[in-house]
């Protein structure tokens, strides 16, 4: 069902009835109402208002370093410790499990305060929460953490990056007006400008978090229009930029700025890539091109997923040839081989000459069978991929195919012991039984080893289990 046009179908009075009731029936619900309704008064330039995120901030910091500063892994007491689990645990891990529990702890509980907040409509609350605890991963001091982690403002880290995650996961399942989600933007801009100009890794760390609250065309013209007068280098936060510009009805602007950075970022890459397939074929493959060249592994699949033989058969067959070599896909080179002159496939083949199993199911693809025959017979003393040496040329060379099944179960009968041998030793005689006109000497085969001497209960286990004799 199409959503959109059900809802466009549906009488206004219903409309009404039904948000009324959700809204009465949920008080998250009702802030977010009364916040996307309400407008912001961008008229009030009060020092109180100016100052109400930093205050925040700096209260939120202040709280989080303290309670961490609670934490104290010098003088560990193991009363305090919970086991995961039950057997024996160094003490260095027991340690490390205490530490990251205590933190988790901590976090959890700040997680889910700002999911309230957000759910509440206070996204500025929110935004200086998050904002707040990152500086306290950088101010906090906890005795021995550094002993157990190495890094403790990386290890902080790793805690407000996920809080950092739902939070994001919040603001995409709520309803934020484009005056309030600059607002937010703008915090996080000036405390930047305030507390870390000139880290880059500030911006980039923020970014997904400025990504998420960029919705509406008017929240982004807000945020160039800031981004400009604020001196903050756009190129510091390529993604968000190129999302902002893409707002505009006139692409042009977009393009432009996609193209001015589109080598240094791959998802900026990726969308201006995807923009000029559907609009301008030329552009694409001449960036294209120029992104493979560069960068092969990264873009190889996006590029096979849109190229086409009779777009450019050249760049089509490189960009198939590499993900089949590098991915070793069989049904990707049997989609290339058809592409390919004698000499092209020889010069593959050759590419792949040490991987011995995906030598030989191109081999197979090329009806090949007298090379697979030669690279078993060479490596059927040393393989562990024997089956799949042997098993494209079972009735192509039913004789060779026997006489290596035979001495290989031979070998292995008189080298190895235990189930694992014993089964490898029934799977090479179910690749016997399927040997067109050999049925007696696998037979013949399958009872010597049954019958051996002195008896192996467990190899006759196994023979039974397998359904090779009765």
């Amino acid at each position: 069902m199409d959503f959109n046009q059900f809802f466009k179908d549906q009488e206004a009075s219903v409309k009404i009835e039904f948000l009324l009731s959700i809204l009465l029936k949920n008080e998250g619900l009702r802030n977010q109402f009364i916040e996307y309704c309400t407008p912001d008064n961008q008229d009030d330039e009060s020092p109180e208002k100016k100052n109400y995120p930093v205050n925040l901030i700096i209260g939120f910091c202040r709280n989080l370093k303290d309670e961490l500063e609670c934490l104290d892994f010098e003088n560990f007491d193991w009363q305090d410790y919970t086991p995961r689990h039950n057997g024996y645990i160094e003490d260095y891990e027991a340690m490390e499990y205490h530490a990251d529990d205590q933190i988790n702890e901590i976090f959890t509980f700040w997680s889910e305060q700002i999911r309230i907040q957000i759910n509440n409509a206070h996204l500025i609350v929110a935004i200086s929460s998050i904002l707040g605890a990152y500086d306290a991963c950088f101010k906090a001091e906890i005795p021995g953490l550094d002993d157990i982690f190495g890094d403790t403002t990386r290890r902080l880290l790793q805690d407000h990056g996920e809080m950092m995650e739902k939070a994001i996961a919040v603001i995409h399942a709520t309803v934020i007006s484009s005056d309030q989600a600059f607002r937010a933007m703008e915090i996080i801009f000036d405390h930047y400008q305030h507390m870390y100009e000139g880290d880059k890794g500030y911006l980039k760390y923020f970014e997904p978090l400025l990504i998420s609250l960029a919705e509406t065309r008017e929240t982004a013209d807000l945020a160039i229009q800031k981004l400009e007068s604020s001196g903050i280098d756009e190129s510091l936060l390529l993604q968000l930029v190129v999302k902002l510009y893409a707002f505009h009805p006139d692409q042009t602007e977009w393009v432009k700025k996609a193209s001015q950075y589109f080598l240094e970022d791959m998802h900026v890459a990726k969308k201006l890539l995807a923009y000029n397939f559907e609009h301008d074929v030329v552009a694409f493959l001449r960036d294209a091109k120029i992104l493979f060249t560069r960068e092969p592994n990264d873009y190889a699949q996006f590029l096979h997923e849109r190229l086409y033989p009779d777009l450019d058969l050249g760049f089509f067959k490189q960009v198939l040839w590499h993900r089949a070599l590098r991915e070793r896909n069989i049904e990707l080179y049997d989609a290339l081989r058809g592409y390919l002159d004698d000499a092209e496939k020889q010069l593959f083949i050759n590419g792949v000459a040490k991987d011995i199993v995906f030598n030989v199911k191109v081999l197979e693809k090329e009806k090949r069978f007298d090379e697979i025959l030669k690279l078993a017979q060479k490596h059927a003393d040393s393989t562990w991929n024997f089956t799949e040496l042997v098993t494209p040329i079972l009735n192509i060379y039913p004789h060779e195919a026997f006489e290596l099944i035979s001495d290989r179960t031979t070998r292995t009968i008189e080298a190895e012991r235990g189930r694992d041998a014993y089964q490898r030793i029934c799977i090479y005689l179910k690749m016997a039984v399927q040997i067109k006109g050999r049925k007696t000497e696998t037979h013949r085969l399958i009872h010597e080893l049954y019958n051996r001497r002195p008896a192996l209960p467990a190899l006759k286990d196994e023979i039974r289990k397998a359904g090779l004799i009765s």
